[in-house]
């Protein structure tokens, strides 16, 4: 676990360490540097804040934390995959935040060390660890993936409805960040000729300082996604003392960046329709789901925390501009909005629906067949009554020691030496048997001359009421065979 949790934030730093001592072969600068380049680099790739110069930093490119995000949430995957206990877990949650932890305080005490020399100071510590944690959080977070925390849940008790509708969540800020970056492209592309003007204010520029300009606005990428998201809910991005929205624009002079030309100088009175955008996205997240209410309760809490935590990482100070970035507040409140309106709504449809077919189900009546049908089937039904034997209305049994239709077996007794020699089907010992427990019955077959009812009586098999109701009443035409019947009584 410590190795997976490990070699994502080893990579990145040889990487730093790669480039930076390129970079300084490059440009003859002293090796002094290379420590300080690194240590601040490894703050820009966890979005904690930099220092120098007396300018502070925490506005920073977030494309570089979320590759970092990125590998560790693979990684993170390929460790839970298979079969894997709660302990690894908890042994893989402490690696991967304990990892760039102490990475970060390594980095925070070079330049801590190295502003007794150059021009910098080191961040303020519990900022840089918070969003370190926050950062790695999020990615063990997605890299466990849906099926495992299911699993966690079940084990646990907590009902699984909480991770599908969190699941719900996630598709609605996807669909919210996928419509956001069309609009800022569009934008973008609309306000195209304002970025020859940004260029125009760097006079001396040479050709590798316009591929820096341009590589450090595509690193701006993801936190122009998250700041057009939050504007087309409805909250606002703010840049020191100016801020945009859907409903106004106040800008001041921008940083000299080709990705900071999009930004608009006004809001056009057309630009509300944008808010088409998350209702879209809420409503295509929902309707396939045939969410509930407690559903929609989960996904709205939950779209608020995801959003607040975006904000917050894409947020920060821009040197002298101060705070820059979404408002954290509103952006939150507003998304978790949409997805609260936009919800109930969607939850009330499904129920009104599944409540008018439960009504229509209760009233309706079947429909009954055609008069000719009914009449064609008519003899068909009354041949098969014909045809089947009405059975008599059996009379509740009053005797307990008589069973309907079962066979009484009872322990073998020698008392009945003559059952066998008259080739009957029953056992001798199942005969002695019946004659002590059932005298009474067989007092009643004594006067019987039916073969048949001697077989049963010596197979132990008890005859129904209603039976019994029919021999007694055929006793009078049973007189003729009086002497089969004293012949079996005296074997009995």
């Amino acid at each position: 676990m410590l190795i997976t949790a490990a070699v994502p934030n080893v990579v990145i730093v040889l990487i730093i360490m790669a480039i930076a001592l390129g970079g300084l072969m490059l440009a003859g600068s002293p090796m002094a540097w290379w420590y300080t380049i690194v240590a601040e680099s490894w703050m820009v790739f966890n979005l904690a804040p930099v220092s120098a110069a007396e300018v502070h930093m925490s506005f920073l490119p977030a494309l570089p934390a979320l590759i970092l995000a990125a590998v560790v949430a693979v990684r993170v995957r390929n460790a839970v995959k298979h079969k894997v206990s709660v302990k690894d877990l908890l042994i893989l949650l402490c690696c991967v935040l304990g990892v760039p932890v102490v990475f970060t305080i390594i980095a925070w005490l070079m330049l801590w060390d190295a502003g007794k020399v150059y021009d910098v100071s080191p961040p303020n510590l519990a900022q840089a660890l918070l969003r370190v944690i926050v950062l790695h959080l999020a990615a063990m977070a997605a890299g466990m993936g849906s099926r495992l925390w299911r699993a966690l849940a079940k084990r646990y008790g907590v009902p699984r409805q909480i991770v599908d509708a969190t699941q719900i969540a996630l598709r609605y800020l996807g669909y919210l960040a996928i419509g956001a970056a069309v609009v800022f492209a569009v934008v973008f592309f609309l306000n195209i000729s304002r970025q020859g003007e940004m260029m125009d204010e760097y006079p001396t520029v040479s050709g590798l300082g316009v591929a820096g300009l341009v590589l450090v606005s595509l690193l701006y990428i993801p936190n122009a996604i998250v700041s057009t998201a939050a504007v087309v809910v409805g909250s606002e991005f703010s840049i020191g003392e100016g801020s945009v929205s859907l409903f106004s624009a106040h800008l001041v002079p921008l940083p000299p960046l080709p990705i900071t030309g999009g930004i608009p100088a006004s809001a056009p009175s057309w630009a509300v329709v944008l808010l088409l955008v998350p209702l879209g996205a809420a409503i295509y997240a929902l309707y396939k789901k045939r969410p509930s209410f407690q559903d929609v309760l989960v996904a709205t809490v939950a779209s608020a925390v995801v959003m607040f935590i975006a904000c917050y990482l894409v947020s920060g100070d821009l040197g002298y501009y101060g705070a820059t970035g979404p408002n954290l507040w509103t952006a939150a409140g507003l998304t978790a909005l949409w997805m609260a309106v936009v919800g109930s709504a969607v939850a009330a449809g499904f129920a009104f629906v599944a409540w008018r077919a439960a009504r229509t189900a209760r009233v309706t009546v079947p429909d009954t067949p055609d008069s000719d049908a009914a009449e064609d089937d008519a003899p068909e039904a009354a041949a098969e009554t014909d045809e089947t034997p009405v059975e008599p209305e059996r009379e509740p049994i009053t005797d307990p020691e008589i069973v309907d239709a079962e066979v009484v077996e009872d322990e073998p007794d020698d008392s009945a030496p003559d059952a066998a020699a008259d080739g009957e089907e029953g056992t001798p010992a199942e005969d002695a048997a019946k004659q002590q427990e059932e005298p009474e019955e067989s007092e009643k077959h004594e006067e019987s001359d039916e073969p048949e009812d001697a077989e049963e009586e010596k197979r132990g098999v008890a005859k129904p009421v209603s039976q019994q109701l029919k021999d007694q009443t055929g006793e009078s035409e049973q007189a003729s065979s009086s002497e089969n019947s004293s012949a079996e009584g005296e074997r009995d």
